[in-house]
């Protein structure tokens, strides 16, 4: 698995003909996806114990959950997958649950969870209020955070969680479950929920929201995308404590749940044509002053860290749903280490854009390092830095992405990004492995 982990770090690729080029080391990789001997959860474990010792020195971290699923080719549907997306569409896969660890500004430290599961491609649905929590969807997020809550508690105990969700996770069930222990969540509310007034009266949430003076003002640099014009948004904060009415709809039960609640809403500054930003977040994180409401903001923001994971794992640098295996259990196998090296990825991606003053031998070896500039500048080459120098991690990881094709002149106008950022390491890892061959001898 090391081996197979290592040539992934160096030549990630959907495919394992295509990661490892070697045949006997090819071919121990498909004796190690294919063996019985050595199952998924074995090796989930090995990445999710890593990631945990990784935050340890942290106060807290962020954990973002959200699923996806994987589309995977099936023509004779011989490889135990489900069905993905509509039924009516035909297409199959697997769906899977993933939470991952940041550190406090936001950098990836790895995966801390995964729950896979199948779809089945014909049932009989029934109403999803007749059903028990644990037979929903809704059961995956549970399982996610308490797996993570517990392998955090093994490998790193003066760690706190801070879990990060979307409103699809605005659930009784995820509320409860999420601020058990000494954890913190922040889920994005998804509905106008009933609530219990400090006088015993009932009221709405949006309603008692929009009663609340303004806590704080900020601003909020939004980055452009194909949906949404790029600006600079004056965001205005509300803020209170509230008591939820939930109810299971199954039993009738009801309960009460006191949360934080922080509304953040554009004013002012939305372009026409596009819905101002306006996240409403329950939370258990305390709010007594400005910086805790900033703070919860921010730490939802890190939220959209975990689809950067899986936009570099399914069709960024690692290409996942390439794979052509031939069982549920080896795609499995194969995912979980290839989801460990996006993080890998998106860790120097990050980094190099947070701190690009830090050494760059805090991520890459000195090998690594001397490989780059030789790849990059050649032995004699101009503006190669002087042989003692120190070059710092914005640096090796420009020259890294450039060595993959990176231009600056991307339609973006933007940093690397993961793609780019993959085939340099390829390049880089392969002369990096030639030196230290030849150091050996």
């Amino acid at each position: 698995m090391v081996c197979v982990g290592t040539r992934l770090a160096r030549r990630p690729a959907g495919r394992v003909s295509e990661a490892i080029v070697d045949g006997a080391e090819r071919q121990g990789a498909y004796g190690l996806l294919e063996s019985e001997a050595v199952g998924a959860d074995e090796i989930a474990t090995a990445v999710f114990e890593s990631t945990a010792r990784a935050c340890a020195e942290e106060d807290f971290v962020f954990c973002p959950v959200d699923g996806t699923s994987l589309t995977l080719t099936d023509h004779d549907s011989s490889k135990g997958f489900g069905s993905i997306g509509s039924r009516n569409n035909g297409a199959s896969g697997l769906k899977v649950m993933n939470a991952m660890a940041l550190s406090s500004d936001g950098v990836a430290l790895g995966v801390t969870s995964q729950r896979w599961w199948v779809r089945p491609k014909h049932r009989r649905r029934r109403h999803r209020d007749e059903l028990r929590p644990e037979q929903k969807e809704t059961q995956h997020w549970l399982d996610a955070i308490k797996q993570t809550r517990e392998v955090i508690a093994k490998h790193a105990p003066n760690t706190r969680c801070w879990f990060q969700l979307d409103r699809e996770a605005d659930a009784w069930p995820t509320l409860m479950e999420a601020g058990l222990g000494d954890h913190w969540f922040t889920i994005r509310a998804s509905r106008n929920r009933r609530v219990v007034l400090p006088d015993g009266r009932y009221s709405n949430l949006w309603q008692w929201l929009a009663q609340q003076p303004v806590k704080a003002t900020y601003e909020l640099t939004v980055r452009g995308t194909p949906k949404r014009q790029a600006r600079i948004a004056h965001m205005v904060v509300r803020a209170c404590q509230v008591t939820l009415v939930l109810r299971d709809k199954r039993t009738k039960q009801r309960f009460l749940a006191v949360v934080n609640v922080v509304q953040a809403r554009e004013q002012g500054t939305t372009p026409a044509g596009e819905p101002p930003l306006d996240w409403t977040l329950l939370t258990n994180r305390p709010i007594q002053n400005r910086k805790h409401l900033t703070d919860v903001v921010f730490g939802y923001s890190m939220r959209w860290r975990i689809e950067d994971l899986h936009r570099t794992w399914k069709s960024g640098a690692c290409r996942v749903e390439e794979n052509q295996l031939r069982s549920a259990s080896a795609v499995i196998k194969w995912a979980t280490i290839l989801i460990a090296v996006a993080a890998r990825i998106e860790r120097i991606k990050h980094l190099s854009r947070e701190e690009p003053d830090r050494p760059a031998s805090d991520e890459f070896s000195p090998t690594e390092i001397k490989a780059t500039v030789l790849l990059r500048f050649g032995k004699s080459g101009r503006g190669k830095p002087a042989p003692d120098a120190r070059p710092t991690l914005g640096q090796v990881t420009l020259w890294i992405a450039e060595l993959g094709g990176y231009t600056g002149r991307t339609s973006s106008g933007g940093p690397p990004g993961s793609i780019v950022l993959a085939r340099g390491l390829e390049s880089v890892r392969a002369a990096a492995q030639a030196l230290e061959a030849l150091t050996s001898d």
